[in-house]
C-alpha cells in the first residue's frame, strides 16, 4: 500500500503543480517542470535529511508518474474554471497521502515517533512550498488557512492508531479520511486559524 500511496500522492501533486500556473502564456515544459517539482519535492528534502538513497533516483517509476499526471492535467484542465478550488482539494488529498507514506517510512527506519511526524508534515508540505513560489503565488503555509494543522494532527493519529489495530491499513484510511476531511471541511468552509495564533491580530 505504501508505494501505491506514495504514487498516487506523486500524481495528485503534480496535478497541482499545472493547475497553480496562472499565466496562459506558460508553455507545456513549462507546466510539466513545475509538477514534478511540485511532486517530488518533499519526498526529496526528507530523503536528503534522512540520509537516505533518493527515492526517484531509485525508482525512476515515480518521474514517470509524474510526468504523466502533469501532461494530462496540461491539456485536460487548459480551460477549467474555478480551478483555484480543485487545486486546493486536490492540494489537501496529495499532503494526506505523502504525509502518511512518509510517516510509515521512517517509522519503518525504527526512528523516533515524534521524527516520523515531522517528516510527515515537512514531506507533505515542501512540494506544494515549492510549487507555489516557483508560480508566483502565496503560499498557503503562510496564510492563515488551516492547512498544516490537519496533517499534523493526521500523522500523529496514524503513529497512536498503528500498534492498535492488526493492521496499519486500518490505520492509515483512518488517519487519511481524517486529515482529508478535516482540510476539506476547512477549504468548504472558508475556516482560518483564530486570529490570536495569527501574527496579524488587528
Amino acid at each position: 500500500m505504501l508505494y501505491f500511496q506514495e504514487m498516487l500522492g506523486i500524481a495528485v501533486f503534480s496535478i497541482t503543480g499545472v493547475l497553480a500556473i496562472k499565466k496562459a502564456d506558460v508553455d507545456l515544459f513549462g507546466a510539466v517542470v513545475l509538477g514534478i517539482i511540485t511532486a517530488i519535492g518533499g519526498g526529496t528534502l526528507r530523503d536528503l535529511l534522512l540520509d537516505l538513497p533518493i527515492f526517484w533516483i531509485a525508482d525512476f517509476n515515480y518521474i514517470w508518474a509524474a510526468l504523466f499526471a502533469a501532461l494530462l492535467a496540461f491539456f485536460l484542465t487548459k480551460g477549467l474554471q474555478r480551478r483555484y478550488r480543485l487545486l486546493l482539494y486536490l492540494d489537501g488529498l496529495a499532503a494526506a497521502l505523502f504525509a502518511l507514506a512518509a510517516t510509515e517510512k521512517v517509522l519503518d527506519l525504527q526512528l523516533a515517533a515524534p521524527l516520523a511526524v515531522m517528516m510527515g508534515v515537512l514531506t507533505s508540505i515542501g512540494g506544494g512550498i515549492a510549487r507555489d513560489v516557483l508560480a508566483g503565488r502565496v503560499s498557503l503555509l503562510m496564510s492563515r488557512d488551516i492547512y498544516a494543522t490537519p496533517i499534523l494532527l493526521g500523522c500523529t493519529l496514524y503513529v497512536a492508531l498503528r500498534d492498535i489495530f492488526p493492521t496499519v491499513w486500518i490505520a492509515g484510511w483512518i488517519a487519511l479520511i481524517f486529515i482529508f476531511g478535516l482540510r476539506s471541511l476547512a477549504i468548504y468552509k472558508h475556516l482560518q486559524m483564530p486570529a490570536i495564533f495569527s501574527t496579524t491580530q488587528g
